[in-house]
């Protein structure tokens, strides 16, 4: 289903080794997941293969994969989801018939490709700041 033949599997490979340099503090901040609201979280990968992260919970996420028309499919051969706050691999659960990961806002997640860090769920660990008017909010950055 996913990568057809051993050469555009290893020629994407070679392209997010390129990319990422196995490496996660490399990779980009490319957008935030919420666990407050619905809004998906979306990754496209290629070759008729997403990424969805989709909160089922004020706790819980699921992470799963669709093809080009939003049709659920199977995880991608070469794919695990490794909890790096835990350090262990995540076992996919069957929902509907799909393999599904589930995450935290607790963890840290990387998603590996044949061994290669290519995408990351980083807890924030951060809290906003609020205040009421008239006083002067900033950051002092060190």
């Amino acid at each position: 289903m996913f990568f057809c033949t051993s050469l555009k599997n290893r020629q994407l490979h070679k392209k997010m080794s390129t990319d990422f340099v196995n490496d996660p503090s490399e990779m980009k901040f490319r957008g935030s997941f919420s666990y407050k609201n619905n809004n998906i979280g979306a990754v496209k990968f290629g070759n008729n293969v997403n990424m969805r992260i989709e909160r089922i919970s004020p706790n819980v996420a699921k992470v799963y994969f669709v093809d080009d028309r939003e049709n659920n499919i199977q995880i991608p051969n070469g794919f695990v989801l490794r909890d790096t706050l835990s350090n262990f691999n995540e076992i996919p659960q069957v929902v509907n018939g799909f393999g599904t990961y589930f995450v935290s806002w607790i963890s840290n997640y990387a998603l590996l490709l044949n061994g290669v860090v290519v995408f990351a769920l980083k807890n924030q660990k951060q809290q906003s700041m609020e205040g009421v008017d008239g006083f002067s909010y900033s950051t002092i950055e060190q």
